[in-house]
């Protein structure tokens, strides 16, 4: 399989370090929301890609899968939005540095949606295993060239963000197809020594490359033939929604209208109250990234308890789709902790409370 965008980004047309690679006008008139978060389909970015970047018919070559593709339909059929494990990534700052960072994130997901819809054509174990054996061929491949030519890559601030935004996504990748198929694996499951080690050549990091989200165990379960909605009560994760819909989505509007609760670049405020009104998040569910500072977040957590059964710091750490406006995960721990001082903007949180 070719993994033809991530490896323009080492060699084609769209290395961080050529002289025309950083163009903040054009990315901040041309950037679509289609681009950036993609819905219903990750097609919608592909082709949000194609549009901006016409200019670079290459980039759209075919990847050896479209043999596959052609072969009839089964009975599974999902579209894979999210990451299937979980990745921390430095958020942009420029907008060229936006344009990489949604290209390499959703050029990820479109890879693993497109492996998933190969792997539920009409095809043989035989042409199986050649598809997962060729996906895991083309990532270390590209991770050794890195490995290898890293040291001569023309040191810019661009190149220094999107080289590991490049190197995490194609991990994440190759992560989610081993975890997904490991019956058609040739080898053991990489590992961190292998990847960071033999092939990048770099520190072994104290990191979880392997953390899946809950869109993994959905997809998982498709493959199992496990209909999620046929698991018992005791086994759903929820929290509990008690209250009207729309009073919450009014909250939360007003909330990140006043003090930017939310990363309007990765989440929506529908995305936050499908999140919360969910009634088990194991059937999928967007990520949050959080837009304001933790202590604000945390106090709203605790304004909005009374609506739910089961919305608390330790919820929102076991449901591990709550991000900071860091990027990190958020964890119980600095949830209680900011609970013991007051919130900047605690008049204003009040304020949207007080009024519905």
């Amino acid at each position: 399989m070719e993994l033809t965008i991530f490896k323009s980004i080492v060699y084609g047309e769209l290395k961080p370090w050529a002289s025309n690679a950083i163009n903040d006008k054009f990315y901040r008139q041309n950037l679509s929301t289609n681009f950036i978060k993609p819905t219903p389909t990750i097609n919608e970015y592909y082709k949000a890609l194609k549009e901006l970047h016409k200019d670079k018919p290459n980039l759209f070559k075919e990847d050896g899968l479209e043999i596959y593709m052609a072969q009839p339909n089964t009975d599974i059929s999902h579209e894979i939005l999210h990451p299937l494990v979980e990745v921390t990534l430095a958020e942009p700052i420029t907008t060229t540095q936006k344009f990489y960072h949604f290209l390499i994130f959703n050029e990820a997901a479109r890879l693993t949606d497109r492996v998933f819809k190969s792997m539920n054509k009409d095809i043989d174990e035989i042409q199986k295993k050649e598809i997962i054996q060729n996906v895991v061929k083309s990532c270390k491949d590209i991770l050794f060239c890195i490995g290898t030519d890293q040291e001569n890559f023309p040191k810019t601030e661009l190149t220094a963000y999107v080289i590991p935004q490049l190197i995490t996504n194609v991990i994440r990748f190759l992560i989610e197809t081993e975890k997904l198929y490991p019956q058609y694996l040739a080898d053991i499951p990489s590992t961190k020594n292998e990847l960071f080690g033999e092939l990048l050549k770099q520190p072994i990091p104290e990191i979880n490359i392997e953390k899946t989200t809950p869109e993994f165990q959905t997809v998982h379960n498709i493959l199992l033939g496990i209909d999620n909605y046929k698991f018992e009560k005791s086994n759903r994760f929820s929290f509990g929604f008690n209250g009207k819909t729309d009073n919450l989505k009014s909250v939360i509007f007003l909330l990140n209208r006043d003090i930017e609760l939310l990363n309007e670049d990765k989440t929506t405020v529908d995305d936050l109250v499908s999140v919360l009104t969910s009634r088990d998040l194991k059937i999928g569910a967007a990520q949050i990234f959080i837009g304001c500072e933790t202590l604000e977040f945390s106090y709203i957590v605790k304004k909005l308890e009374l609506s739910f059964s089961n919305f608390n710091p330790t919820s929102i750490d076991s449901s591990n789709l709550f991000y900071s406006k860091k990027g990190n995960a958020i964890k119980k721990g600095s949830l209680y902790n900011a609970n013991q001082r007051e919130p900047y903007k605690k008049a204003e949180i009040d304020n949207i409370f007080n009024h519905l």
